[in-house]
């Protein structure tokens, strides 16, 4: 059967439920699981807002409301039915950040979903655990950085601990607790504005008439913050193209690239398409644009981008942009790798990624890395520019892949840039930090390949 938006809603709690399986059980993502149901089910606005704050909030506090659980629990965590965590989760994290919500709505939610999901014996389970922690809550409370530093930074920043121990290490520990609180901090929506399709003033006015606050991003001509009324947005100022929502931090690598009208571009790892159509913006939709990604159906979502934002300049394809095309070489003015990597700096919104993402991970990464910034090599004029970047804080795949590159390739030069006299660049490179920008944290290099008079008197 075909649902459509007409259907009647279950209720938040139900719908979180779902989501949450979905995202801790089966892998899925949390933004596009919520988007899922947001096309499925038309939610009044209180309703919407619970559902994502359950399902974001869960997530980010996941860790420490586990540990809670095993403080209440005589059965081990990894004995208990999934359901059930998932459903002691959504009532302990109303009990403990949702304090408008009755102590008796937020257990008797629960309990009434489990007995749809589950035998008496959880049922009992769960709602004794919830009312046994009503009676103790005031004694529960998490170890000292005396008694555990390390739990203690796990539990207070909900981050897993060998993440900790590596940014302390790293950054030292107050530089490292900055980005810990920041990566907490619940992200604000910010968005582009098209300027094929309209003006900010002009947009700005019609986020007014809609009862929708919004402010400018200041290092971002195109960038707005939305203040109040980001539940509204989701109307028809998206479905006609006219704006498009995106972390400020990631509108950062086009800024630095700079393409221009009547440039050939390439954007070699491109889905969903953010930093595609936003060149293409500021290429006025003159010039060329390849966008290739290694999935069909990822193509297909570049392509509906673009055609909603009506930009026609842009050809994707699916490639395997790690393999070298020879019949492409020297052909681009301008490349764009946003490459793949950790994603460590986008845990505040990503929150699911704190959870999957282990140390070990870390190494696949910049294997991938040297050959994408090897055929980028090659694909580029000389004279042309390449921006490299990252959503990661791993200086593996950030600071060292960089310098590994311009030892393999001379005929590059880092070129230093600023973001509107904020912040410079060092040797071509920048860190963007979550607890500076309010944003993910984002690495974005700038590297010239200079033609062989300017190589000799750079070298």
């Amino acid at each position: 059967m075909t649902h459509s938006n007409t259907n009647p809603a279950p209720s938040a709690r139900k719908l979180a439920y779902q989501a949450l399986y979905d995202v801790l059980e089966k892998d899925a993502y949390a933004n596009i699981t919520l988007q899922s149901i947001m096309g499925k089910y038309t939610l009044k606005k209180e309703e919407a807002h619970l559902l994502t704050e359950l399902v974001y909030g869960v997530l980010r506090k996941y860790n420490y409301l586990l540990w809670i659980i095993s403080q209440m629990s005589k059965q081990p965590l990894k004995k208990l039915h999934p359901s059930v965590r998932i459903l002691l989760c959504i009532s302990l994290y109303q009990l403990l950040y949702l304090t408008r919500i009755p102590e008796s709505a937020a257990v008797n939610e629960s309990v009434k979903i489990a007995k749809k999901l589950t035998h008496q014996g959880n049922v009992r389970f769960i709602n004794g655990l919830l009312r046994n922690y009503l009676r103790q809550k005031d004694h529960i409370v998490i170890p000292t950085e005396e008694e555990n530093p390390l739990l203690h930074d796990e539990l207070t920043y909900c981050l897993p601990g060998w993440l900790i121990q590596r940014w302390e290490n790293q950054w030292g520990r107050e530089k490292a607790q900055a980005v810990f609180a920041a990566l907490n901090e619940t992200p604000r929506m910010t968005l582009r504005v098209n300027r094929l399709k309209t003006t900010k003033e002009d947009f700005l006015k019609r986020l007014a008439e809609k009862d929708i606050e919004a402010e400018d991003i200041p290092v971002l001509t195109e960038g707005l913050t939305i203040r109040k009324g980001a539940n509204q947005f989701f109307t028809s100022l998206l479905s006609r193209g006219e704006a498009y929502v995106q972390s400020a931090s990631s509108m950062v690598p086009v800024h630095v690239l700079a393409p221009k009208a009547g440039e050939t571009v390439l954007d070699m790892c491109a889905a969903p398409g953010s930093k595609t159509t936003q060149m293409a913006e500021w290429m006025d939709n003159e010039g060329t644009i390849d966008a290739w990604d290694l999935y069909p159906h990822k193509i297909s979502l570049i392509k509906r981008n673009a055609k909603k934002e009506g930009i026609t300049i842009i050809h994707a394809g699916a490639r395997d942009s790690s393999k070298p095309m020879s019949q492409v070489n020297g052909k681009y003015d301008k490349i764009l790798l946003d490459a793949p990597c950790s994603g460590l700096g986008v845990l505040g919104h990503k929150a699911e990624i704190r959870w999957r993402r282990q140390e070990a991970d870390l190494s696949a990464f910049p294997p991938l890395q040297k050959k994408l910034l090897a055929c980028a090599a090659a694909y580029l004029k000389s004279g042309g520019t390449l921006v490299y970047s990252t959503c990661t804080l791993n200086h593996e795949e950030n600071e060292d892949m960089i310098r590994w590159f311009l030892s393999e390739h001379p005929e590059f030069v880092p070129v230093d840039f600023t973001l509107a006299n904020i912040k410079s660049s060092e040797n071509g490179m920048m860190t963007l930090w979550p607890d500076e920008w309010n944003s993910d944290g984002f690495f974005v290099a700038k590297l010239r390949k200079v033609d062989g008079k300017q190589l000799t008197v750079n070298r």
